[in-house]
């Protein structure tokens, strides 16, 4: 049990390096800053004299893709004074708000009259799946989620949450795959379950109930989950708010749900991350999510950092950046991404490992110390000329790193495309 602690005490340890490396923020480029934007109430009668109009300012900016570019180069000065700091979010279903005051969402009706509160309305698009959705500030400031196949975001107080799950459809009854896939308790009961749709016109199915967990220390929580199945996926969309709380950040949840939309195809599946021209596969059990390199921007075609987690510990880290070929070392590959990702300079063992997608690839191992627990990790790098790209990947287990390395060894593809060439080419033949 001591060594179980170590090890899971080793994991917390190097998952908090990898934040620290990644920055407090992550912007995601999909952010939609200031598409509604509320003037305060001293600006606002002067503003509406000027531009005749009832109907707030609307503006949509996209932030950059480069790695160059910050978050702060694409969003106005309104709306860096109310963005919160981003980090990889993990909500946990008993993180919740305590927020005594929250303001009405903008009018949604061109005859609707001016609110002139200073809030801030910003729509997030999932990078990945295209889905998105609104993010009324306050109580929710931050609209960047590092997630992937799940993003979550916690108001200012931590006392209400609006998350999305994506997963593959096994085509159970709703009930049943709702329960299973949220961990609810048999003694959970749902006080309604309504058939509905998004304004796109898809079906989807609105679940509500109230959790009691005040007898394990927790809180008595409203949620509500709207379930869409589309093109052999499950999309779970929940939000919720301490009981108590509820009805200051009602109105927001509400908004998140009634805006939610769908693009018209959906081409990315869990357990698959192809958004730069490569590809890799991982266990849709895992937790996945992105960052950005350099730490103010998110990740691109140039350079980035795809992160997996299991329940319990940090498992593997996968690094890429554009590199002409000629500057290529695998050693220094891996030393300087061990170094920058996890904050960890000693590595042993350098040596040739064989191909990636054909690539000749190096390898090394550490070890990282802690009590009486040990965590291995192993270490690979490898070039792919096709988009002249170095990578590293970093793989951590007490026990055998490089068992649980191979699969994602074997699935990578230095472009998305070399499958279908693959096959086109022994079609061909």
């Amino acid at each position: 049990m001591t060594t179980h602690r170590a090890v899971a005490a080793i994991a917390a340890l190097l998952l908090a390096a990898l934040v620290v490396a990644c920055g407090s923020s992550n912007p995601n480029e999909h952010v939609q800053s200031n598409e509604f934007f509320r003037p305060a109430a001293a600006e606002s009668g002067q503003q509406a004299a000027a531009a005749g109009e009832d109907q707030p300012e609307q503006g949509q900016q996209q932030a950059a893709d480069r790695p160059d570019d910050g978050d702060d180069s694409q969003q106005s000065e309104s709306s860096r004074q109310a963005d919160g700091q981003g980090s990889a979010q993990q909500a946990a279903a008993d993180e919740e708000p305590d927020q005594d005051e929250d303001r009405p969402a903008a009018p949604a009706s061109e005859d609707a009259p001016l609110d002139t509160s200073d809030d801030i309305v910003r729509r997030y698009t999932n990078p990945s799946y295209g889905y998105s959705f609104e993010l009324v500030c306050s109580p929710f400031c931050d609209p960047n989620s590092n997630g992937i196949d799940r993003v979550s975001f916690l108001s200012e107080t931590g006392r209400a949450l609006i998350g999305v799950d994506v997963h593959e459809d096994d085509g159970s009854d709703g009930e049943m795959f709702l329960r299973s896939t949220l961990a609810l308790t048999d003694n959970v009961e749902f006080s309604s379950v309504e058939e509905t749709s998004l304004v796109t016109g898809e079906s989807a199915v609105r679940f509500n109930w109230d959790e009691d967990r005040r007898a394990t220390g927790g809180f008595q929580v409203r949620w509500h989950a709207l379930l869409v199945r589309v093109q052999d996926v499950a999309i779970i969309m929940r939000v919720g708010a301490v009981l108590d709380d509820y009805d200051g950040v009602s109105q927001s949840l509400e908004r998140a749900i009634e805006s939610f939309l769908l693009p018209l195809e959906i081409t990315a599946r869990p357990g698959r991350y192809d958004r730069f021209d490569f590809t890799i596969a991982y266990d849709t059990a895992d937790v996945s999510q992105e960052f950005g390199q350099p730490t103010n921007s998110p990740p691109s075609a140039e350079a980035g950092i795809f992160v997996l987690q299991s329940a319990t510990a940090l498992k593997a880290v996968l690094t890429w950046q554009v590199l002409g070929e000629a500057f290529y070392d695998g050693d220094t590959a891996i030393q300087q991404s061990l170094r920058d990702s996890l904050g960890i300079e000693n590595i042993t063992g350098l040596r040739d490992w064989g191909p990636v997608d054909g690539q000749q690839a190096r390898t090394g191992e550490t070890e990282t110390q802690f009590g009486e627990g040990v965590m291995k990790i192993q270490s690979f790098a490898w070039y792919c000329r096709d988009g002249g790209r170095e990578f590293a990947l970093h793989v951590l287990d007490p026990d055998d790193p490089e068992s649980v390395a191979l699969p994602l060894i074997e699935s990578f593809r230095c472009t998305t495309a070399s499958e279908d060439d693959a096959a086109e080419a022994g079609g061909d033949e």
